[in-house]
């Protein structure tokens, strides 16, 4: 019974909380948050704060308390969202896969598929170098290797975003518009890993112009691919 108060009284301070935030406890358009977009605030807050204590102290350094304090919210509220810091993490990479998904896009629309896959490298580079993403997908890999629920997570991001990708260089290769000088698996596997170290070492935070990143990065991408004929974005 007690826990049930408890429960209630969290529940209906956070709800004030959130409504006090908001200038005259209202939205931009003038009408009270519902519920479900007083839940995603949190969930936002939540997702924020992780990231900062990841990053800070490291997924095993950083705990759920370390959290709770960051985002300014008790350890029961924040349970209620996430029930481990493994439910924050598949969270985070969810929020992720959907930024992967627009700056992918490129794919689709490309005449070739070397322009397809620089464009969408491109896209990715920027958006997480504009985000600060690096220091965060480190950590989140390197705790990947020690931890079996990470690993699932961040493998099948990974999956995800390969997934957008193999098609396209199927399809070339079909048609006769490059020829690669190893299997598709294994050319998947390398470009994915060259994808992993680029976002980790946040080349233009350290000073590498996006337009000569770009065209080293077609220039790597003729040399693997091996195209029949120069594109007129290449030449």
């Amino acid at each position: 019974m007690r826990a049930n108060v408890r429960f209630l009284r969290e529940e209906k301070m956070e709800e004030l909380s959130n409504t006090e935030s908001q200038p005259g406890g209202e939205a931009m358009d003038g009408e009270l948050l519902s519920r479900a977009e007083r839940r995603d605030q949190q969930i936002q807050r939540i997702l924020e704060a992780a990231k900062t204590c990841f990053v800070r102290s490291g997924f095993q350094g950083a705990s759920m308390q370390q959290i709770c304090a960051e985002v300014g919210m008790s350890p029961g509220a924040l349970y209620r969202y996430f029930p481990s810091k493994e439910a924050i993490v598949e969270a985070i990479c969810e929020a992720d896969r959907q930024d992967d998904m627009t700056c992918f896009g490129a794919l689709r629309d490309a005449t070739s598929a070397i322009d397809g896959l620089v464009a969408g490298a491109m896209a990715h580079i920027t958006h997480t170098s504009m985000k600060g993403s690096a220091p965060l997908f480190a950590e989140m890999r390197s705790e990947s290797m020690r931890n079996e629920a990470i690993r699932a997570t961040v493998d099948g991001h990974k999956g995800e975003v390969a997934a957008m990708i193999e098609p396209l260089i199927a399809e070339a290769i079909a048609q006769g518009e490059i020829n690669p000088p190893v299997e598709l698996p294994i050319l998947m596997a390398v470009l994915m890993s060259i994808g992993e170290g680029m976002a980790i070492n946040d080349l233009p935070a350290r000073g590498v112009p996006l337009d000569k990143l770009e065209i080293a990065l077609r220039a790597m991408l003729e040399g693997m691919l091996r195209p029949t004929k120069s594109t007129p974005a290449a030449e």
